[in-house]
């Protein structure tokens, strides 16, 4: 049986990290000059730059930016440290959603399609979501749909209208003063819910421990 770890974490306390952030943080710096993964670090609260250098590497590939020239300094090991200094390319007000390899993703999609039939239709269950939520480009399975209501549910931001039980399922509804915005609030690994719009964690975030 899987042991449930309840994480605190500090409500309000806004999170400058992950691709949404790290893409404002490039749009504004590539406005009128090149940029580093250095200055874009210095406005970001991760405590390692791997998920930077990811989300950079895939830019690079996809065409949204190309490295202007490449410095060597110091390190405090008497090495040589690499680095790059970049031009943005493109900058679409929108965060790109990129594979490693460059290509468009779909992994969030789903999400993002969720959030936005939940905020366009007056209520809903498992399967209507699922229906409204899948495209050409992305399906999403009842399932799915199930989990990320649940979920939502759990951190306040719907409303069960109708409770539901075996054969009939639960009703929802977006509440309104839950309507955060246009983009979709992401499940971490974590099971944690993060609203981009509002850059926080929202409701009581668990972690389940899995077998190795």
């Amino acid at each position: 049986m899987s042991i449930q770890l309840e994480l605190r974490v500090t409500a309000g306390k806004p999170i400058y990290r992950g691709h949404d952030h790290y893409w404002s943080v490039i749009r504004d710096l590539g406005k009128n000059a090149h940029f580093t993964k250095f200055e874009i670090a210095q406005r970001c609260n991760d405590p390692t730059d791997k998920c930077i250098d990811d989300f950079l590497g895939r830019l690079k590939k996809a065409g949204f930016i190309e490295t202007v020239k490449t410095t060597y300094g110091p390190t405090a090991k008497n090495g040589r440290a690499r680095r790059d200094v970049y031009r943005l390319v493109r900058r679409p007000a929108t965060t790109p959603l990129l594979n490693r390899d460059g290509t468009v993703g779909i992994q969030s999609l789903g999400q993002a399609n969720m959030w936005k039939a939940m905020r366009a239709v007056s209520q809903f269950n498992k399967h209507e979501l699922a229906v409204v939520a899948t495209t050409d480009e992305v399906t999403v399975s009842v399932e799915t749909a199930s989990r990320y209501a649940r979920l939502l549910d759990q951190a306040g931001y719907l409303q069960v209208l109708k409770a539901g039980g075996p054969g009939v399922p639960r009703v929802w509804r977006l509440k309104p003063s839950m309507n955060t915005g246009p983009k979709a609030p992401k499940i971490l690994r974590s099971k944690m819910v993060y609203d981009s719009n509002r850059m926080e964690i929202m409701g009581r975030p668990q972690a389940e421990e899995c077998a190795a």
